[in-house]
């Protein structure tokens, strides 16, 4: 379309140029740029709580009820107490757990295996003290389970005659080697023959 005006005349100025803003396409609004994404900050991992370890005794075994008893206890050694009449799935347990210690390794092929050394003559072990094996025995005596059999009948099997007790270290050492047997599950005769065979 073509319009004609004098540039002279204010009015037809005036005119044109109301035409002029009326028929100019509207202004676009500027596109928005697209934001650059920011890279996210990695969030520090939390650390996750450690999971307890069970016990376990100096064989490296966890507690079972089934051939430990219970409530848990250790023997002197620091292995876990046997359950009573759970003698040999408790040995079995032990020599299963401690298979798996490394075997002693061979010497090279063409070197001589050194001899072994004379082991030392053994030293007796020192005399066990009578107090502290009479509280502990008297512990066992008050504990429903601490022994399979009247105290009467162990001094009898054992030869043990109350009236020298305190000064009679065989009896002492026998009696301790039966509450030893006891800790391992024995029986009565088996712990014993554990005790008689101990303290000749």
């Amino acid at each position: 379309m073509q319009i004609t005006f004098d540039p002279h005349n204010v009015q037809e100025c005036a005119t044109i140029a109301i035409l002029l803003c009326t028929t100019a396409p509207a202004a676009q609004p500027e596109t928005a740029q697209p934001e650059t994404a920011q890279p996210e900050t990695a969030q520090p991992e939390t650390a996750q709580p450690e999971t307890a370890q069970p016990e376990t005794d100096c064989h490296g075994m966890v507690h079972d009820d089934t051939i430990h008893s219970t409530p848990a206890s250790k023997n002197a050694d620091g292995s876990w107490r046997a359950k009573r009449g759970q003698k040999e799935e408790y040995d079995a347990a032990i020599a299963a757990a401690t298979q798996g210690l490394a075997p002693p390794q061979a010497a090279p092929q063409g070197m001589p295996m050194p001899n072994p050394a004379s082991a030392a003559p053994a030293t007796p072990p020192p005399p066990i003290d009578y107090k502290t094996m009479a509280e502990r025995f008297m512990g066992k005596m008050a504990d429903p389970d601490g022994l399979p059999a009247e105290y009467e009948a162990i001094y009898a099997a054992l030869s043990i005659g109350y009236d020298d007790l305190e000064t009679n270290q065989t009896s002492i050492a026998r009696l301790s080697a039966y509450m030893d047997a006891v800790d391992n599950g024995d029986d009565h005769d088996g712990c014993v023959r554990h005790a008689m065979s101990a303290a000749q």
